[in-house]
This record gives C-alpha cells, structure tokens and sequence, in this order.
C-alpha cells in the first residue's frame, strides 16, 4: 500500500524545467506538467555590463548579481538554485524542454538525442544569433543531469503546415532544392498558443486568424482552422515586420548597392540590418517601443516616423494574410508590444475598418491581457493575448512523453 501511495504521489507530482536561452539572457519556468501550474520563474540577463539573476515564486522574489554569464554557467546556478529552494519539487524532476528557434526539418517537439541535435545545429546557419546558445545550454544540461528527458520545442514547428506556394521562394530551383532554402517562419510556439485560446474565446465558427506577435522580434501569421498557412518571417528572423534592431523586408537591392557604393562587407551590412536598423536605426535613439513612443508624444519627428512606419508595416501584413485566407474573423495581439502599446494598436487598426475590424477606444487602453477590444458591433473582433510559450511548451512535452 505504501509503494502504491509513493506512485500516486509521483504521478500526481510530475515537473517539468522548461528553458528559454538568447544570446544574452536564460529565462526558465519551474512547473507542474500535469496542471500547468508555474511554480518559479525568472531568469538570468547578462545584456549589460552585470549578469542579474532573478528568481519569482508565490512565497519570494529573489535577485542577485552573478559574477559569471553565459547559457552553461548560468543553467549551472539555476540548478543549485533551485534544488535548494524547491528540494521536494527538483526530486520529481522528469523533463528539461527547451525552446529551439529553428528546428530545421522537425514538424513537432522531439527528444534529443544525437540525431536531433545535429539537425538543431545545422539549422543554426538560418539562425545564427539564437541556436548556438540553445545547443550550449542543452549540451550542459545532458552533462549535468544526464537521467532526465530533454525535449527540444521548435518556433518553426507551427509553420509546417504551410502550402507549398507558401513556402517557396521565387528563387532558381536549384537554391530551393540543393541549398534548402524556404519560408520557415517562427515564434509558432506562441502563434500555437494564441490560436488555441482565440478559439475558446471566440467559438468554433471564427477560424480566420490574422496574430501579430509584436516583440523585440515581430512577425504575424495568418492561421486558418488552427494551421499556419503563411507568415511574415522567412528562411530567418530578419524577413517581415520591422522590428526593435532588425529591419525587416527590405529591397534586397540595398545589399549590392551599398556593397558596391560604400564598399561595405556582407558581414558589415548583415550586422546593421540585424542590430542597427528597425525601431532603433530609424529613431536613432532606442529598440524600445516604450521609449519611442515618449519621444514622439515629446515632439520627436525620427521617433513619430519610426511608430508610422511600425504601424504601416502591420496593417500591410493584416491586409494581405486576410486576402491569403479570403477573409477574416480576428486579429489577435501579443508579445511585448501587441499586449502593452494600446498606441500601436490603435494606429494599426485605425485604416482598416473595410475589414470589419473597429477597435473600443476605453477597451483598448484599459486591456489587461486575455481581452477583445473590439467595439460590440464589430464585424471582425480584435484581441490581445498574452504569449505563453511556456504553457505551450508544457502541453507539446506532455503529449510526446504520453505516446
């Protein structure tokens, strides 16, 4: 009777460590896998000159300053963190999930193992910025606690289900086929989530999703019946919206021009077009679409351009992914900035009311994340969404280790 106590105990106790690693930070959620109940969170930072850690729980919020930074040290303090403050909880550890951007050729989450950790690193030469983090942090993490499952979640993943058409490039034939380039798309762990809860708030009937995942990074994709069928972000993250440092589409004419004008490197460009441009190249000022906002309400004519050129580049993907799906039942908002700038919201909305969608202006600035914003008579409702790509990444771990 003991033994069968102690394994109900154990099947009611399952937890999950899931990982988010950047090339500047580790951000991680401690969670029951069964009732998807964060039990910590926090995460490492090491963007400035310090590496700040910060740990919340429902009891206490701790932060500190590490002397070290970087994925493996980082999961190395995580780890000796909290085993000593959640000891019952780390003893029922069955899984590490970590968020991977690119996955390559996986169309779902997977267990890792040589196999697919080859794939992940050959897919790094698309995302050269965020894989090698992931493959440090989850090689560390196999060294470290080799007995428990690690499980990789793909932002590329949701995009499978793209068309043909809607992956291809109109490139030679030989690029496509030999060099394996395509439309790959992220954030789909996000897109995932926000699909799933856009259905239990707007009923089974509303299957033409338009969600803008508008961050540090931005894209938006346009779900059908639950499936991706396009979005704005390509081979890599750099295609699409303009974004925080990132430029977004551009005339990829601008690359020869300054490489044969300016005698610029590709290495030079690629690095402006990825660190330099978008919010922060046109503003002049910051990536922070918080700060650009108080500099254009200030009167600041680069910071007011940046906002319209934002806003302009949203209503464009809105227009042409409904026209990809022949019409439209929601646009959704989430991410940094889709849930917290009801400026940006407001603007993007504002021209396209021949698409149905009007925008409650009190709603709207009162929206606190899960919420419609939409005016009662709105023929296409507007919502914001919180991301959760950790309760996403709980429910694609739950269902593999259940096959």
């Amino acid at each position: 009777m003991a033994r069968l106590e102690a394994q109900r105990s154990r099947e009611t106790l399952l937890i999950a460590l899931i990982l988010n690693s950047g090339s500047s930070s580790l951000k991680f959620h401690l969670a029951n896998l069964k009732s998807k109940t964060i039990i910590a969170h926090g995460l490492a930072d090491w963007a400035g000159n310090l590496c700040i850690y910060k740990l919340h729980s429902q009891s206490a919020t701790y932060e500190a300053t590490l002397s070290f930074s970087g994925p493996a040290p980082c999961f190395n303090h995580l780890v000796n963190d909290l085993q000593s403050r959640f000891q019952n909880e780390m003893t029922k550890l069955v899984v590490i999930g970590h968020r991977v951007v690119h996955g390559g050729k996986f169309a779902k989450a997977t267990l890792l193992d040589s196999t697919a950790l080859d794939e992940i690193k050959v897919a790094s030469t698309f995302a050269p910025l965020h894989n090698p983090p992931a493959l440090e942090l989850i090689h560390e993490a196999i060294n470290l606690l080799p007995d428990i499952k690690q499980i990789a979640c793909f932002d590329t993943a949701f995009h499978s289900t793209m068309p043909k058409a809607a992956y291809t490039y109109p490139i030679p034939h030989a690029w496509t086929e030999d060099f394996k380039l395509r439309r790959f798309g992220f954030h789909g762990l996000n897109y995932a989530w926000c699909s799933t809860k856009a259905a239990l708030m707007l009923g089974p009937e509303k299957t033409k999703l338009v969600i803008c995942h508008l961050g540090h990074g931005a894209s938006a994709c346009a779900v059908s019946a639950g499936k991706s069928v396009y979005t704005t972000m390509g081979l890599t993250p750099l295609e699409g919206l303009m974004m925080g440092t990132r430029s977004g589409t551009i005339d990829p004419g601008i690359i020869f021009h300054l490489e044969r004008t300016q005698k610029l490197s590709i290495g030079e460009i690629e690095k402006k077009l990825l660190k330099n441009s978008g919010l922060l190249g046109v503003s002049g000022t910051s990536a922070d679409m918080r700060q650009v906002i108080s500099l254009s309400q200030n009167g600041d004519d680069r910071a007011k351009l940046a906002i319209d050129i934002y806003c302009q580049r949203v209503q464009q993907a809105i227009g042409a992914l409904s026209t990809t799906m022949g019409g439209l039942d929601a646009v959704i908002f989430t991410a940094g900035v889709g849930e917290n700038a009801a400026l940006i919201r407001e603007k993007a909305i504002a021209p396209l009311g021949f698409l149905g969608l009007e925008i409650d202006p009190a709603l709207n600035h009162a929206c606190q994340p899960d919420c419609d914003i939409s005016r009662a008579n709105s023929k296409s409702r507007v919502l914001v969404l919180a991301a959760r790509e950790e309760l996403q990444m709980l429910n694609e771990i739950e269902s593999l280790l259940n096959q």
